[in-house]
């Protein structure tokens, strides 16, 4: 089974310092193969590049952390596994004030492209524009890793990140955090397959009924989907 994943947002996935992926999303999958009997490839790529090299063919399914839409939902078999939001982050030493939402009208944010932030931000944007007021100045990066350079170079004002990467950038000291919880969503793993989908959802429930799911989302200090809701493929998946 191969999984693409973007390995730049730690804790959900990253490289350590000997070149290894490590991370919530890295034992999950590998969890998934032990249960499916299947071995199980991680194929580095960034996020743009997962949707399109899944349709194609070219690999099973996506295992990032990707934000659930409806659009997407209607391209690939969505499963929500967890619960994430966004969250602003500036440089430590910034002086710039934000304490709403509405305080990123008119100044430069950095975000990761063709993400759940990206989308969040430009709605907030281009509905200030309606009003007759200012848009966000928008900059777009391949990689959270890039979003945040851009960010410590003093190329914009501030950053738009997945909660969890800030506050692992927070706790190392290089960003400072300033909005949390905005766009509170569920993050899926998406595949093309319906057989497919389907025993990992079967695997998931399993993980949760023995305690392996939550005792994962323990071990990153992750969130995950509330124990009344179950997992299961949300949206219609592909036509």
């Amino acid at each position: 089974m191969q999984l693409s994943i973007n390995p730049t947002n730690p804790p959900q996935q990253f490289v350590d310092k000997d070149g290894q992926l490590q991370g919530l999303n890295v034992e999950l999958a590998a969890e998934l193969g032990k249960r499916l009997c299947l071995p199980v490839e991680l194929v580095r790529m960034d996020f743009p590049a997962m949707i399109p090299a899944m349709n194609a063919g070219r690999i099973d399914g996506i295992d990032t952390g990707m934000f659930w839409t409806e659009e997407r939902s209607k391209l690939m078999y969505m499963v929500p596994y967890a619960i994430q939001a966004i969250s602003v982050v500036v440089a430590p030493d910034s002086g710039i004030k934000i304490a709403t939402e509405n305080d990123l009208i008119g100044k430069t944010s950095a975000v990761e492209v063709s993400t759940y932030q990206m989308n969040w931000l430009k709605k907030l944007s281009d509905a200030n524009v309606a009003k007759g007021g200012p848009a966000v100045e928008m900059r777009t990066f391949p990689t959270a890793t890039n979003v945040v350079s851009a960010l410590l170079a003093g190329q914009v004002d501030n950053a738009l990140l997945v909660d969890s990467v800030a506050r692992d950038l927070v706790g190392r000291g290089r960003v400072k955090e300033v909005l949390s919880g905005l766009g509170t969503a569920r993050t899926t793993l998406g595949f093309r397959n319906k057989t497919v989908v389907d025993a990992i959802v079967k695997a998931l429930n399993a993980m949760r009924a023995d305690g392996s799911y939550q005792a994962l989302f323990d071990k990153f200090g992750l969130t995950g989907m509330p124990a009344d809701q179950p997992l299961a493929i949300a949206g219609p998946g592909p036509a």
